[in-house]
């Protein structure tokens, strides 16, 4: 599967290598520097193992590899993160092929984060200290807006004491098109975001954080009042709401499908540490995913883990 997997990665890597520019002065191409970084991503390995001829197959093996220190150097430029968006574009089909399949689902997006945490012993000078998964942890976090698409909509990798709701604020801008509506849990319910989403042409639908209470005597946003007439109506009057919130899940089995397989976004491993190679590594992992879920789609595998 590995093997697959990276057949599918490869070929969006030369695709994207076709028409890159390189830097006069670069030994090593950004291109060869990424396959580097997502060979030794694909196998839960650390970059020097990738660094070594004898880890690859002779078949993916590339004529010269870089050394350890050049991967440092080079994937912490902007043109190594630049070239992994292009590749996840063209493995999601393209910009004006994901904006098409957005407007066939009925633009239905849901916006979550997945908490990457660190053991609590970590000496990362990045990690910060936040609620993670049902109790106070160290590490980052995962933000992505999800529309059916294999790679999010927007995404951005943050310490973990950044604010959900203004993350979402910032991804909500690099959403393409316009209208539907946003899904989201109770932890984003807060008026100025959904005045926010309603000026980006976004409906955002979530629970209250106190369901069944008052409004209280500050602003409500009339988009807020709309999500709760959505979702709070008596039971069998209005099924439109409920059934539309019921999508929202969709999100975690979109996490969930990102970490169950071999080679996924697990826990990160002990050389993935300081912001830059976490935002690097899960970068590739959801690349790595992206390749997963074309190849299964070509099967006929529709399920989201599989």
């Amino acid at each position: 599967m590995e093997l697959e997997r990276w057949a599918e990665l490869s070929a969006a890597v030369s695709a994207i290598a076709a028409s890159w520019k390189r830097q006069p002065r670069d030994r090593h191409s950004t291109a060869l520097i990424v396959r580097v970084h997502l060979w030794a991503a694909l196998f839960d390995r650390p970059i020097r193992w990738a660094c070594d001829a004898r880890n690859w197959r002779a078949a993916t093996r590339p004529e010269a590899l870089p050394d350890q220190s050049t991967m440092s150097r080079r994937t912490r430029r902007a043109d190594f993160m630049a070239f992994l968006e292009r590749v996840g574009e063209r493995l999601n089909g393209g910009k004006p092929a994901a904006a098409a399949a957005a407007a066939a689902r009925g633009l239905v997006r849901v916006v979550d984060g997945k908490p990457l945490e660190l053991p609590n012993h970590t000496t990362d000078r990045d990690a910060t200290w936040a609620r993670g998964v049902s109790r106070t942890s160290v590490g980052y976090k995962l933000h992505a807006i999800y529309s059916g698409n294999p790679m999010p909509d927007a995404f951005a990798i943050t310490t973990l004491n950044v604010c959900e709701k203004q993350m979402a604020a910032r991804m909500i801008k690099r959403v393409e098109g316009s209208g539907g509506y946003l899904l989201a849990d109770a932890h984003f319910d807060a008026s100025w975001l959904f005045d926010y989403c309603h000026h980006h042409g976004l409906q955002l639908v979530c629970p209250r954080a106190k369901p069944g209470t008052g409004f209280g005597h500050g602003y409500l946003s009339p988009h807020r009042y709309r999500a709760v007439e959505m979702l709070e109506s008596p039971a069998g009057v209005n099924a439109f709401g409920p059934t539309l919130y019921a999508m929202r899940t969709d999100v975690e089995r979109e996490f969930s499908g990102l970490s169950c397989f071999g080679g996924g976004l697990a826990a990160l491993p002990s050389w993935v540490r300081r912001i830059w190679r976490v935002r690097n590594w899960v970068m590739s992992k959801l690349l790595i995913n992206t390749a997963r879920i074309r190849i299964n789609r070509r099967k006929g595998v529709t399920t989201r883990a599989a």
